[in-house]
């Protein structure tokens, strides 16, 4: 006698009705204060406060795009921000493929890996002060080399691991054939296992461009009238007596499209780099 299917909810109507209007009302929900943020940056002045508020910009306006990059110096400071989470990446991900393809290849010690893995676990703060008198001594304060290292010291360790994870899931035999064929050890590392670890590698650049274009605290110990990252000029929007809403939105809308659009291209090699270093990490 044949038994009877159990029923499956996945497949019934109400469910997928029900499905796709959670997802709705979470886009909805997550969507509504980046789509906030685009209208008041073309809201003019006096909408900015509106009650009841105004769900389109009438009309829209430019003003504050013009006031917020050129008056107050947003530009430049998206610049930077560029310039310093560029370099960041840059120094962060070249340090720590070596050292992770190191800890994945040759005996180094648990000990000193779970050591710079501890870095990570320190809160900038703790730190600022330090790197501020540091920095002041040898004349770097209010410099990009500054808060490169900086991001540097607290990313670094993060990359080591995240690289090492990808490097484990790299077979050793690989290596051996290169190494068998007259390469060295750094030369097969160059030529054969980087290569293959490409996703890798592009999420966590990715990554580190992120962590260093969002950090704020020790951009803002650092940082002067030379250097102004836009996550420590964005707060000068703020007056004791009035908040130039219209002009914080235009530049943080701008200061979120290299976020969105490297996400957006790279979105490929960041699932297939994490899924990677997850899986085979495991």
């Amino acid at each position: 006698m044949r038994r009877k299917a159990k029923p499956t909810y996945g497949g019934s109507l109400a469910f997928k009705i029900g499905k796709y209007l959670f997802l709705i009302v979470a886009f909805v929900f997550f969507a509504f204060p980046l789509y906030w943020m685009v209208i008041t940056a073309f809201k003019p002045e006096q909408e900015w406060t509106a009650f009841p508020p105004l769900f389109f910009p009438a009309p829209p306006t430019l003003k504050n795009f013009y006031e917020g990059l050129f008056l107050m110096h947003g530009l430049k400071g998206i610049m930077d921000s560029a310039i310093i989470a560029t370099g960041n990446m840059a120094l962060t991900l070249s340090l720590g493929m070596l050292a992770g393809y190191a800890f994945s290849r040759f005996r180094l010690g648990e000990n000193l890996a779970f050591f710079i893995l501890s870095q990570r676990f320190a809160p900038p703060a703790a730190f600022a002060v330090a790197f501020f008198i540091l920095f002041d001594k040898l004349g770097l304060l209010d410099t990009y080399i500054a808060i490169i290292l900086a991001h540097t010291t607290f990313n670094l360790p993060f990359a080591v691991w995240l690289m090492k994870t990808y490097f484990d899931g790299v077979p050793r035999a690989l290596d051996e054939a290169a190494m068998m064929d007259g390469c060295s050890p750094l030369g097969a590392f160059f030529r054969v296992v980087l290569p293959i670890s490409t996703p890798g590698v592009i999420a966590t650049g990715a990554l580190l461009f992120m962590f260093s274009w969002n950090e704020f605290l020790l951009a803002l110990f650092l940082s002067r009238t030379a250097v102004t990252p836009f996550v420590v000029l964005i707060p000068k929007f703020y007056g004791g007596h009035d908040i130039l809403y219209g002009v914080v939105s235009a530049v943080a809308f701008l200061a979120s499209i290299p976020p969105i659009v490297i996400i957006t291209l790279l979105h490929k090699y960041l699932v297939r780099g994490l899924t990677l270093g997850y899986v085979k990490g495991v």
